[in-house]
């Protein structure tokens, strides 16, 4: 069975250490040390990041973002 578009992209950050909340907050310059990413790869994640970090939802996706990175593993988030 042929691996999906996502689940091979969550594979790939999963392998280098990160969890799934964490797409929201990677950086560019750390996606390229990923081994196995391609730029396709990089694109959707940045396109993810847009669109949920959005400016009309920065507040509430800053809030979600703090939840979930404190649920994924008590992570410190910094103000």
């Amino acid at each position: 069975m042929k691996e999906s578009f996502e689940q091979r992209l969550f594979r790939i950050f999963a392998q280098a250490g990160y969890s799934p909340v964490q797409l929201l907050t990677v950086t560019p310059e750390e996606m390229v040390e990923i081994p196995g990413i391609t730029v396709p790869n990089i694109r959707a994640v940045l396109c993810v990041q847009n669109k949920v970090l959005a400016d009309r939802n920065k507040i509430r996706s800053g809030r979600l973002v703090e939840e979930l990175l404190k649920e994924a593993g008590g992570m410190e988030v910094r103000p």
